[in-house]
């Protein structure tokens, strides 16, 4: 007489996570520490590009480089249009890393 089979069931805990951890880890350290943040901006202006232009560079936080631009124009009547335009960017981080900003020299000691 044959014995049957016994079917498969997962056993429990991590099973085949457990090697895909330390990767996860490590990625997730790295996202933490990424050396710049990339953004954009949108605004919209119906007087023309460099109009909704100059809008969205308004908003583009101090100290960020400008990556591009890009704008859209709908004609939203016989003559009339509407732009669109985004203005994309990157900023460094504000303090890298956590570190403390340097302190500044010691004065020179006199004679």
């Amino acid at each position: 007489m044959a014995v049957p089979a016994r079917p498969w069931f997962p056993t429990p805990g991590l099973g085949t996570v457990a090697p895909l951890l330390p990767s996860g880890l490590l990625l997730l350290l790295l996202a933490g520490a990424a050396p710049a943040r990339a953004g954009s901006v949108t605004s919209q202006s119906v007087w023309g590009k460099s109009n909704a232009i100059d809008r969205a560079m308004q908003q583009v936080p101090a100290g960020a480089t400008v990556t591009g631009t890009s704008c859209d124009e709908v004609n939203v009547g016989i003559g009339n249009y509407h732009y669109t335009c985004t203005v994309e960017f990157t900023e460094a981080p504000a303090n890298p890393g956590g570190a403390a900003s340097p302190a500044p020299a010691p004065a020179p000691s006199q004679p």
